[in-house]
Formats: structure tokens, C-alpha cells, sequence
């Protein structure tokens, strides 16, 4: 009798701390020393020494996080104290992946705005009986200028705004609350109509997840071409290829092969075209092993072995999750029937240099075989293709997407479009889940070392478009004047 009346009760202390409500502060606490701790442990910054304040910066958004934590009392204070401490590292590689969601009531005031090609903040949107017209100015809100209101309540919970791109894509939250406890939404701002000013008073009103969607999209609009090959009229050879995912599995993986096969196949009609245009609008990055693959079918092993002669060296932060990371690369690839035997090669080159550099107690491993072997770069070059190559660019390119436009580029490719996106020198990141079990963080591997790019340094295109991205048949028109 006595051990069913202790089952009992332990199953009633097990169902009430199931039922008891999340101490969100202490949730806080352990997800930001848990990130800290990741960073500090498999991230290359703490130990890149041309970087010395990143171990500060890493403190600095821990000390933020603790601090806001005696405030926190709910799941939003979690997310956004989580959120800017996540952007103090001005890096996108470094992020906070939200796995298990809460709810939150989202309120607009019937309207949002988005940057536009002048980097004014115009009105986008607009809901039905709002009197503001599309295209209105932004100019400030409550005695705060248009620039520092959006740099304090989007810019330090989202980082990176001094980059055209990251303004672009995060500019529309500006009038979207979602219940951030460490800043003031406006009451009262002013618009500039053409020659005319219009003051608004804010009519806070709630914003339903899907509405949500379709009015945040409209405020960044951004085309995501079927990634494929087409040819135009003129014999222009056509590819897009909105996405580098390298999930061999994946669907980005189950496109990008067949038409990397039909360029292999087909090349000596591909070079032979008036032009090509490698369209990377919507990539947003992946793994820079299909560009690399494009290139060589393209401009030739032994050329694109010599443009990448210019990266000096990788350095890889030789931690055990890294390592793990890298061998399971080289499983799960080994594993696929379609999976490249160059992607398998180098995460077993990877792996086995940080191992080797763990066995000697060293904290980085330094793969300088990104300057390629001598033997390789005197392999005889491919014809070069005799037309124009184009790189066709939109503001959300990043990470292998921007390797893929700074490795064309060396090869001759001519950049058109908008500005990229920007990355610092910290790529291939690894996920690892908080302890709370509702976010992973994302945690850069390596360092670039020599790459002529800085650090968020954006891309810039050589002609800049600036009409509508979405429209094929315009930039298929402006392409053919270049």
C-alpha cells in the first residue's frame, strides 16, 4: 500500500510541475549562458587574433541578456532579450533558430513601411480606412527621426543595419508589435506627402499571423525563381538558382543536379550562347559546393583552382562538436547515392585536420589547402566562354550565395542587379538545441583568412537594376542591353 501512495505522489508532483508555468526569467538565464558558452567553446573568434574584442562582445551580450532577465516575465521577453544578445555579433551566421514557437499577439497600426532604393522609409501597405497612401515618407515618430527609431527598435534586436540588405529585409517590423518589453512603440508620427506633411496618430490594432505574413512580405518584396535552366529568344542561356541548400536529399539538391548534369552535358552550346545569366535572386546561401560545381563546368577546374589561389587559408575552431559535425557530414553524404565524391573528399580532409589538431592541443586548425595543389593549378584550362557571363544578384544573398557571386566574379562574371547581402570572414555554422529545448544556436565553425571581401562587405554590382526583381520579362529585356 505504502509504494502505491509514493507512485501516486509522484505522479501528482510530476503532473503539477508539468502544468506549473515556465520561470521565464530562469529560462533566460540558462539559454543565454548555454549560447555563451557554445560560442566560446567551437566558435573561431575567441581565438582569432584579428578579431580581440570578440571574447568582450560575447561577454558584453551575456551581461545584456542577464541583465534584461530580471524583467523577463514571459515568452516574448525571452525571444527578444535572446534576439539582441544575438545581435550584438553584427553577423548572420550567428543566430538564434526559434524550434518551439509561443504564440504572440501581434498589433499594427494598420500600415507598415519598407526601405526603398533611396533608403527612405515609405509606406507599403496599408489596410482599409488607414488614411496614408503607399509611397508616404516616414520622416519620425514621437520627436525620434525615421533612422534612429528604426535602428533602436529593429536594428539592435536584429543587427547589422548599417548593410542596405539587412534593412531591406528587417525594415518592416518597424510598426509590428510583437510585444518587445525593451523598447516604446510610437504613439504619434509624421509623413511626408509629396510637398505636403500629414502627422498620424497610431491606432494600435491586432495582426493575425497569416495577415501578418502577406503584409510583412509586401513591405520586402523579393523573387524566388523555380530553380532551372531556360533558354530566351536571343539564345541566351538562362539558370536560376534561388537556393544552394546542400541537403543532398533536399530539393534545392534535387534541381541543382540535373542542371549542372545538362551544363556538363551540354556545355560546348552553354559557352557557345550570346550570354549567360547565373540568376541567384532568392538565395539566400547553402553550401558553396554547387557554385563551385557550376564554375568548373563553366570556366574550367584548373581556372576556377586559380581564382580560389587568392583565399590565403581557412582556420577551423578544433572543437569536438566541430569535429562531429564534420564527420557527420561525411556519413550522411557517403551515405546518399547522388552525394559528391569532392563534397565527401572535403569533410574528410576537414575532420581529420581537426582531429589532428585536437591530438596537439591546438584550439584552431589551419587548412591552407584552399590555395589548392600546384599540380592542379598547372592542369590545361577549358576554352573560355566567349560571351558575357552575368551574375544576376538581389539584396538577400548570403553566405554561399556570396561565395558563389566573389568566386564568378574572379572568373570574369560580370555582377548586375542590386547589392548582396553581407557576411563577416565566421561561415559553416553548426546547430546545437538551448536547454530549454525551444531554440538552437547557430554557431559559425571557421574563419576566412586572405579573402579579398571584408567582413560585411557587401557585394556591389557592376549595372544596378532598379526596377521591379520580380519581373522576368523587364530584366531578361535590361539584360540584353548589357
Amino acid at each position: 500500500m505504502r509504494e502505491r501512495w509514493l507512485l501516486a505522489a509522484a505522479m501528482m508532483t510530476a503532473v503539477a510541475a508539468a502544468d506549473a508555468p515556465r520561470d521565464w526569467s530562469a529560462t533566460l538565464r540558462r539559454d543565454a549562458q548555454a549560447f555563451h558558452d557554445q560560442v566560446a567553446e567551437d566558435h573561431p573568434g575567441p581565438y582569432n587574433r584579428l578579431d580581440p574584442a570578440f571574447a568582450r562582445r560575447n561577454d558584453a551580450g551575456l551581461a545584456l541578456a542577464m541583465r534584461r532577465a530580471e524583467r523577463v516575465r514571459d515568452y516574448p521577453g525571452y525571444l527578444w532579450a535572446m534576439r539582441g544578445y544575438v545581435a550584438g555579433f553584427d553577423d548572420g551566421h550567428v543566430a538564434l533558430d526559434v524550434q518551439k514557437p509561443a504564440p504572440v499577439a501581434l498589433e499594427w497600426p494598420g500600415f507598415l513601411t519598407g526601405y526603398d532604393g533611396a533608403g527612405r522609409q515609405v509606406v507599403r501597405t496599408v489596410a482599409d480606412g488607414v488614411a496614408l497612401p503607399i509611397g508616404a515618407v516616414l520622416e519620425a515618430c514621437d520627436g525620434v527621426s525615421a533612422d534612429r527609431l528604426s535602428a533602436r527598435n529593429v536594428g539592435a534586436f536584429r543587427g547589422r543595419w548599417q548593410l542596405s540588405s539587412q534593412r531591406a529585409t528587417q525594415g518592416g517590423r518597424l510598426f509590428v508589435d510583437a510585444r518587445n518589453p525593451f523598447i516604446a512603440r510610437p504613439t504619434r508620427c509624421n509623413f511626408r506627402i509629396e510637398s505636403k506633411r500629414q502627422d498620424v496618430t497610431l491606432a494600435w490594432r491586432p495582426l493575425s499571423d497569416a495577415e501578418f505574413d502577406t503584409r510583412f512580405a509586401a513591405t520586402a518584396p523579393r523573387a524566388r525563381p523555380a530553380i532551372g535552366p531556360r533558354v530566351l529568344a536571343d539564345g541566351t542561356r538562362w539558370y536560376a538558382m534561388s537556393s544552394f541548400n546542400g541537403d543532398p536529399e533536399g530539393a534545392a539538391a534535387k534541381a541543382l543536379r540535373p542542371m549542372i548534369a545538362a551544363m556538363t552535358r551540354d556545355r560546348a552550346e552553354v559557352v557557345a550562347a550570346p550570354r549567360i545569366v547565373l540568376d541567384l535572386r532568392g538565395n539566400g546561401g547553402g553550401s558553396s559546393e554547387w557554385s563551385q560545381q557550376i564554375a568548373r563546368v563553366i570556366w574550367g577546374r584548373a581556372a576556377v583552382d586559380r581564382a580560389q589561389v587568392s583565399s590565403e587559408a581557412v582556420e577551423w575552431r578544433a572543437s569536438a562538436g566541430n569535429l562531429a559535425t564534420l564527420q557527420g557530414y561525411k556519413t550522411a553524404w557517403e551515405a546518399s547515392p547522388d552525394g559528391s565524391p569532392e563534397a565527401i573528399a572535403w569533410a574528410g580532409k576537414i575532420a581529420d585536420g581537426i582531429a589532428g589538431a585536437r591530438a596537439r592541443g591546438e584550439p584552431l586548425w589551419r587548412d591552407a589547402s584552399d590555395a589548392v595543389e600546384p599540380s592542379r593549378v598547372n592542369e590545361p584550362a577549358v576554352t573560355p566562354p566567349p560571351a558575357g557571363v552575368f551574375v544576376l544578384t538581389d539584396w538577400g544573398c548570403g553566405s554561399a550565395c556570396l561565395d558563389a557571386v566573389d568566386l564568378w566574379t574572379a572568373l570574369g562574371a560580370v555582377q548586375v542587379g542590386q547589392d548582396t547581402s553581407a557576411d563577416t570572414l565566421y561561415m559553416d555554422v553548426r546547430e546545437k538545441m538551448l536547454p530549454s529545448g525551444i531554440a538552437q544556436a547557430v554557431i559559425p565553425m571557421k574563419v576566412y583568412r586572405g579573402r579579398k571581401r571584408g567582413a560585411n562587405e557587401p557585394a556591389v554590382p557592376r549595372y544596378r537594376y532598379t526596377g521591379d526583381m520580380r519581373d522576368d520579362a523587364a530584366l531578361a529585356r535590361w539584360v540584353a542591353t548589357l
